[in-house]
């Protein structure tokens, strides 16, 4: 491989060392490990008051990082964009407990040994994680806890401020009355919430792609048609269609849909998807996937409300498996393949797992055979207790303003009237629990339902069983 020098003949002081801290690793900030073996050239208090470093690189490289060394030596913090998550994270983890105890860790940054040594920043993201719901207070003394939602929003690693406004701007939509409009809903949200989606950049050929993909799965609502869309590259656009009258999430959003509406394009990992690069597609699907997941995890604490939990958690499973080209209601046989295959194997065990139930007609996990599949990567004890997590047995009946339940001991039963929801906690034997009274105004009150929420998996009455499992 043919190198360079780039920094021959760079002579660093001894005062450029870069001073760090354990929070360096977590802020990523680039080229500063390389700057601080360049600050270790020099033997401070060995009398060298300058040092010679080198680093080599590929000649394409060059330019790259002679700009970067040639801007200045200076490596600046940048905790302080989210220091909330970085809160949330050090309680979550029991590193620390009170809000003195939060002054101390942040006075041992980086960011506030570069000055910005005033605390109100790390009081202001403990007000945020409280009022988010993320935080509360312990039962004794003034200690703060980190809630369930909060444990989740760490473990998922999403931005807590934006996953606070996606859950904020989710609880003023009205119900949607079908599984394609709250898809679109949901998307919606995500692709103008989101700066990772909505600004994506497109191509003018690519947008004019999604834009015509849109309109056309919009007057579809939601049908697949008789000929489906291949994966070839689209023919030029109309004139009509250069003039796109799209914001820019509305592209990011038409992504989304082309996962959840036609599966079939991204079967087998395609390089483009009508004509549109997939890695241009790649990283927004990820981070939509992400935030998604996040939001059907909470099926079972209730903090959204249950149509977002169900479509939520199965359109994530959708576009974490989009090779496999799992249609509507897949996300709860897929999330069986991922608990048999466990993490580690996931990726080699859930295609293999997925291909041989859809081989014998398996639309969902509810099967009743005891006896593990052959590429089930669980001990049987193991397997027993994943069988007695699925929502199988779940019934569900609404009348009379009630709905009558029959679910697992300690399962989550949420109930609905249009936005208005009520939450409840299963015992032994079936129940009968009274719907939430409407809430004046709500122009979606009349659509009621109920939702069972298992360790995982889920049931729920209405329009929402087709997320129960894949129509044959």
């Amino acid at each position: 491989m043919a190198t360079s020098t780039v920094a021959a003949g760079v002579n660093l002081p001894a005062r450029a060392v870069i001073v760090s801290d354990t929070t360096i690793g977590l802020e990523r900030i680039e080229v500063s490990m390389v700057q601080q073996m360049f600050g270790r050239a020099g033997r401070i208090g060995a009398g060298e008051r300058e040092g010679w470093a080198f680093l080599l690189t590929d000649p394409q490289e060059r330019p790259h990082w002679q700009a970067r060394l040639a801007a200045g030596y200076t490596v600046r913090s940048r905790l302080a964009d989210q220091l909330a998550d970085h809160v949330l994270a050090e309680a979550v983890q029991d590193r620390l407990a009170t809000r003195d105890e939060a002054e101390r860790w942040w006075n041992g940054t980086f960011a506030a040994h570069q000055g910005n040594d005033s605390i109100l920043p790390v009081h202001e993201a403990i007000r945020f994680l409280t009022s988010a719901g993320c935080l509360r207070p312990a039962a004794h003394g003034e200690r703060l806890e980190p809630t369930p939602l909060g444990m989740l929003t760490s473990r998922f690693m999403v931005d807590s401020e934006l996953a606070d406004g996606l859950a904020g701007a989710l609880r003023h939509v009205s119900v949607p009355d079908d599984p394609f409009a709250a898809e679109q809903v949901l998307t919606s949200v995500l692709s103008e919430g989101l700066p990772v989606l909505e600004q994506a950049p497109f191509t003018d050929r690519a947008r004019n792609a999604l834009a015509r993909a849109l309109r056309e799965m919009e007057q579809e609502h939601g049908e697949e048609p008789d000929d489906p869309w291949g994966l070839g590259l689209p023919g030029e656009p109309t004139p009509e269609e250069d003039e796109v009258a799209l914001r820019a999430a509305d592209f990011a959003r038409a992504v989304l849909m082309l996962v959840a509406v036609r599966p079939r394009l991204f079967r087998g990992r395609p390089s483009y998807v009508l004509g549109v690069p997939m890695e241009s597609m790649t990283g927004l699907l990820e981070e939509a996937e992400r935030y998604l997941s996040w939001l059907g995890a909470q099926g079972q604490l209730g903090t959204v409300h249950p149509w977002v939990a169900v479509v939520a958690g199965d359109l994530a499973r959708r576009i974490r498996w989009r090779s496999l080209e799992p249609h509507r209601g897949a996300g709860r046989l897929l999330w069986m393949c991922e608990q048999m295959a466990t993490a580690p194997s996931a990726l080699t065990l859930v295609p293999r797992l997925w291909r041989a139930a859809r081989d014998r007609d398996i639309a969902a996990p509810d099967w009743r055979s005891t006896t593990p599949p052959a590429d089930c990567a669980l001990p049987a004890d193991r397997y027993r207790r994943l069988l007695a997590d699925r929502a199988s047995e779940v019934r569900l009946a609404l009348e009379e303003g009630a709905a009558h339940v029959t679910a697992p001991a300690g399962a989550t039963v949420h109930l609905w009237n249009g936005t208005a929801t009520a939450l409840h906690h299963t015992e032994e034997g079936p129940s009968s629990l009274s719907l939430p009274p409407a809430i004046p105004g709500d122009p979606s009150a009349a659509r009621t339902g109920a939702a069972v929420f298992t360790r995982g998996d889920h049931r729920a009455s209405g329009w929402l069983e087709a997320y129960a499992a894949m129509r044959s």
